[in-house]
């Protein structure tokens, strides 16, 4: 090896790594980095490509580095069942304590999802209306059917379900969803319109930006008003 004057002085100099160096990796094996040896092994493979971080790790198209792509991959084979894209790691690290910790935070996390959902403000009515953002229309089911799907996405996606009880646009889009199944804002000419000629968007998501726009507070009051005639008595009340 070809050593810098700064690397011969380095008094761990004996346990550096070759490049051409061939180290056996596999299942269960043990780094531990407060031995020189072993830290200085780990920091020459680290960014194997066939080594991922964690568990949890993902490429920058979001596919997992252990399971790969879990959508279906756009491709069938010959006996037309569709072909899953696996992922391009077959190790990946744990860290004793770090994996402990990221399994209680994230039964946390599940457990208050599954909190929102049982002690929805709305009940049923407000446990349906998050169905349907999540895509879903559940309108008339069981109270047990709809509970059951929205705990299943906080399952596996405990976040998704957090941000429909607390985002920022999460009123506005159920508020929007109410008023046009209310026929109180309505969709003709390829146009959200509200009342005669006030103009919302050609778009759900352009309707939504425009009612969430500061500037249009009067109209979104006037909306909610014909929306919610009753919470406008409660309040007068």
């Amino acid at each position: 090896m070809v050593l810098s004057d700064k690397e011969l002085n380095d008094p761990n100099r004996e346990f550096f790594v070759r490049e051409d160096a061939v180290i056996d990796v596999v299942d269960g094996m043990v780094f531990d980095l407060d031995n020189v040896r072993d830290r200085f092994k780990w920091e020459a493979i680290k960014h194997n490509p066939y080594i991922a971080p964690d568990y949890y790790a993902k490429d920058a198209e979001g596919n997992s580095l252990i399971n790969g792509d879990t959508r279906p991959y756009g491709v069938r084979n010959l006996y037309n069942r569709e072909v899953r894209k696996y992922g391009t790691a077959e190790l990946y690290v744990v860290r004793p304590g770090v994996e402990s910790n990221r399994r209680v935070s994230r039964k946390k996390l599940k457990h208050d999802a599954e909190t929102y959902i049982y002690n929805d403000e709305r009940g049923y009515d407000g446990r349906v209306l998050k169905a349907r953002l999540l895509g879903h229309r559940m309108d008339g089911m069981a109270d047990a059917d709809v509970t059951d799907y929205l705990l299943q996405v906080a399952e596996t996606d405990p976040d998704r379900i957090i941000s429909l009880y607390t985002g920022g646009d999460t009123a506005v889009r159920l508020l929007f969803i109410e008023a046009r199944d209310k026929h109180v804002i309505l969709y003709k000419n390829k146009l959200y319109t509200y009342a005669d000629n006030v103009v919302l968007g050609a778009t759900d998501d352009a309707a939504i930006l425009f009612l969430k726009d500061p500037k249009n507070a009067n109209i979104y009051k006037l909306i909610k008003q014909d929306t919610y005639p009753e919470l406008i008595k409660e309040e007068k009340n």
